[in-house]
């Protein structure tokens, strides 16, 4: 992510798009816009703060528990208030849009502000409507340095953000909630799992307590699917994906999943369901403008999520010797399906 893809792709935005009234890229003093003021001009009839949509999706997972039955989460990923002004206003409005469903849980996927330089103020600003609810939260890959012995004061200020408006970051950890007075666990990693050795990952995934069911799995990267152990973890849900009828090369792109990640998908275009591994993946496409303050064919989204039960004993041992697909919203995958781990190291991120 960090390459000379986003210093082109912004500078020529910030070039073209002056003229249109759009303003450049966050300053130093102005990283996340200002959410109180008047909303900067578009050229295209309205803000992105004005676009953001409630996607409704549903997922069905082996094993839920009967009291998560009908359970709904909203989540949000990829504000990057640090990019462009206008991404605070979208962070904001999303967040208010999620409110207004709901839901029984929010969670964050990672990349926040993203850098160094990034106003923290303005994430408070976005979080603030979310203070006294139960969110859940992972770092992404701009929220930290992928070295965790390096000193990393971006981690540091971005844990002391969420920590202050009440949000629960799981970093390789698990959290308790209960539905329905049915007990289960929330858990989340580290953005940059995929890339660890295999006892790094044996030691992260360790590290997360066992006993009690986990039905649901954060990981900022829907590469992380590939590393998760099989049938621990039966729903993953991730961001870090940009959608879209065009896509911005060098960026984290839907088609890049579909097509090289999760290479047997058959609905390459717009397809974000899948079967990995045992587990069900879903990827939203998140809200920030990244390299160019424009997201064709995708706006900002909320992904409000419904999870379903699905799947028995025999059912699912079914599945396992690849019978029919019991489950109507995703496909089966084997591990042979997609690419082998050494691939995983060289990852979109």
């Amino acid at each position: 992510m960090r390459t000379s893809f986003r210093l082109l792709f912004v500078c020529a935005a910030a070039t073209l798009l002056t003229a249109c009234g759009e303003g450049g890229p966050a300053s130093a003093g102005t990283a996340g816009g200002d959410t109180t003021g008047p909303p900067p001009q578009s050229p295209y009839g309205a803000t992105g703060a004005q676009n953001v949509r409630v996607v409704p999706v549903e997922i069905e997972v082996i094993g839920l528990p009967e009291g998560w039955n009908g359970m709904r989460i909203a989540a949000l990923s990829d504000f990057h208030l640090s990019m462009w002004p206008d991404n605070a206003n979208v962070a904001r409005a999303a967040v208010e849009r999620a409110i207004a469903e709901k839901p029984d849980v929010f969670v964050l996927l990672g990349d926040y502000v993203g850098s160094r330089r990034g106003d923290f103020t303005a994430l408070d600003r976005v979080l603030a409507p979310l203070r006294g609810r139960t969110v859940f939260a992972v770092l992404g890959n701009e929220d930290m340095l992928e070295d965790p012995d390096e000193p990393d004061s971006l981690a540091i200020l971005t844990r002391a953000a969420l920590a202050r408006n009440g949000v629960q970051l799981l970093y390789n950890a698990r959290a308790r909630f209960i539905r329905n007075n049915d007990t289960a666990f929330i858990a989340g990693v580290d953005p940059y799992i995929a890339r660890r050795p295999d006892w790094r990952r044996a030691e992260m995934y360790g590290g997360i307590p066992g006993g009690g069911s986990t039905p649901v799995l954060l990981a900022h990267m829907p590469v992380a699917a590939l590393t998760v152990p099989t049938d621990k973890y039966p729903s993953v849900i991730s961001g870090h994906t940009f959608c879209g009828q065009i896509e911005v090369p060098g960026t984290p792109r839907l088609t890049w999943v579909n097509t090289e990640l999760f290479p047997q998908e058959a609905n390459a275009a717009s397809n974000r369901i899948y079967r990995v591994r045992g587990s069900t993946l879903f990827v939203t496409c998140g809200l920030g403008f990244s390299f160019v303050p424009v997201r064709f064919g995708s706006p900002p989204e909320v992904a409000m999520i419904t999870l379903r039960t699905v799947g028995g004993v025999q059912r699912d041992t079914a599945a396992a010797k690849g019978g029919v697909n019991v489950d109507s919203l995703i496909q089966q995958f084997t591990p042979d399906s997609a690419r082998t781990e050494e691939d995983t190291t060289a990852d979109e991120g």
